[in-house]
């Protein structure tokens, strides 16, 4: 009924009596006040009609008010859901770190990095593995030293001004000996005399232009730098195929292998991991794109043998060792100590598994220390190979010593 508000009862009380008044006057008949009756009738019934839609206004407001409600509710218990979901992720993956039954790759990588960077306030890297890992050409002489193939270094210069291009060969690598990834890394080919153009890419630089880039990356590439042989690729492909090696101490944990579309293009590489076998772990690292369809080189057992030995060499329990797959055999690229900075994410099967390889290699490190095994990285017989230019810093490579063993008992 329209009669459940004061101003409604008013208005039918007000409805009533005029339309009472109205027919007396037309029974009476006074015409005139049957017209004003019948007028104000018509504004009533207006004002009853307002009053009708305002409420059914009201009415409707309330009712999308009311389903915003339940839908705010439905989003809340949504909300909810997803918080106890990422709730009991947190709990699962802090009961696993601190479950003594399992282990993690990610955990040792960060507290391997950690470590390093306590032994970087040492300044002491004349002994520290880790701390010698990062030095391009301490690692070619060093893999040289145990008969495993290295690029031919042209030419290595002190500083960036003392670079010159001009006496190299027609192609070569333009590398700098100390920095991240591959931002000081390029392959290159001379287009004229004073023009080059990245081999794989599209960029081109005159040699001002390089030196200038060169400059702009800071630490990124630290001097010395130097210029190798451009490797040719078993395929005959413009890059060889960059086997990465994922070591612990002698064994094997995984190889990445990939296909670089274009020189310092990241959204090009296509990769996949696999086993020392070559077998595809499938889709195991977390936030990168698994292609299957890659194949694995055919000399990937005598890349696993070169990198068991130089893992084993170089005294630690954790190094990625990457090689080229080369018309020349398997060369070395470089060994880096915490792939991607420590920051690859793995399934947790798969970290679990990279994680006992962590331990393990650990444990047979311990005991080959405790027999006898000198400290750090050892060198082998089969080359010296000297290839930094003499140098007055005492924390300079070319002043790192060198421990030289016989590998029957060490390396191998």
């Amino acid at each position: 009924m329209l009669g459940t508000t004061r101003r409604q009862r008013a208005l039918t009380g007000a409805v009533l009596i005029v339309a009472t008044g109205t027919v007396t006057a037309v029974l009476l008949d006074l015409p005139q006040i049957g017209l004003a009756g019948i007028i104000a009738l018509v504004t009533l019934g207006v004002l009853v009609v307002l009053n009708i839609r305002a409420r059914l206004k009201a009415l409707a407001s309330g009712v999308r008010r009311a389903g915003r409600g339940e839908d705010s509710s439905r989003s809340l218990r949504q909300r909810l859901r997803e918080l106890e979901g990422e709730l009991a992720s947190v709990q699962h993956e802090r009961d696993r770190l601190d479950d003594l039954t399992s282990a993690s790759f990610r955990q040792s990588i960060r507290q391997y990095i950690r470590v390093v960077r306590a032994e970087h306030k040492l300044k002491d890297p004349h002994r520290s593995a880790a701390l010698q890992l990062p030095h391009k050409l301490r690692n070619l002489e060093f893999a040289a030293s145990h008969g495993v193939g290295v690029p031919t270094a042209y030419q290595v210069w002190p500083d960036i001004a003392s670079i010159d291009l001009g006496a190299l060969p027609e192609t070569f690598v333009l590398k700098s000996d100390g920095g991240a990834g591959s931002v000081a890394v390029f392959p290159l080919q001379r287009l004229d005399d004073d023009r080059y153009g990245v081999i794989g890419g599209k960029a081109e630089y005159t040699e001002s232009e390089l030196l200038g880039h060169l400059r702009s990356l800071g630490r990124r590439a630290r001097a010395p730098y130097f210029a190798e042989e451009l490797l040719v690729a078993a395929d005959r492909a413009p890059l060889p195929d960059d086997v990465k090696c994922y070591m612990f101490y002698g064994e094997v944990g995984q190889i990445l292998v990939r296909k670089v579309g274009e020189h310092g293009d990241p959204s090009t590489i296509r990769l996949k991991f696999v086993n020392e076998q070559g077998k595809d772990y499938g889709p195991v690292a977390v936030g990168r794109t698994h292609d299957e369809t890659i194949q694995v080189p055919n000399s990937l057992p005598e890349i696993s043998t070169a990198a068991k030995h130089l893992s084993r060499a170089i005294g630690l329990p954790f190094c990625r060792v990457d090689l080229y797959n080369t018309s020349r055999g398997i060369v070395l690229g470089e060994i880096t100590r915490a792939p991607s900075g420590g920051n690859e994410y793995f399934v947790e099967d798969h970290d679990e598994m990279l994680g006992w390889q962590w331990v393990r290699a650990s444990a047979r490190l311990e005991v080959d220390l405790n027999s006898g095994r000198p400290a750090g990285p050892v060198f082998g017989t089969a080359a010296d190979l000297r290839l930094y230019p003499p140098s007055d810093d005492p924390l300079s490579p070319a002043n790192f010593g060198r421990t030289t063993v016989d590998c029957t008992q060490w390396c191998e």
